[in-house]
């Protein structure tokens, strides 16, 4: 496995397990505001974890 295909795998990995757990804590947060927060802050890190991915798959110029 090359590394370009690697590091898009652990990028994708990462923005798939953050959105996950950022959604799972916004449905479970019954309108807890330091809940809520930090739920905005996993699926931010997802949506960055996911950019990164996107940005890996771009060939190196």
């Amino acid at each position: 496995m090359n590394i370009t295909r690697r590091a898009t795998l652990i990028w994708s990995l990462g923005a798939v397990i953050f959105s996950l757990i950022g959604v799972y804590t916004a449905l479970t947060s019954d309108g807890v505001w330091y809940l809520i927060g930090s739920a905005v802050v996993l699926l931010l890190a997802g949506v960055v974890f996911a950019s990164k991915a996107i940005l890996a798959t771009r060939p190196a110029s």
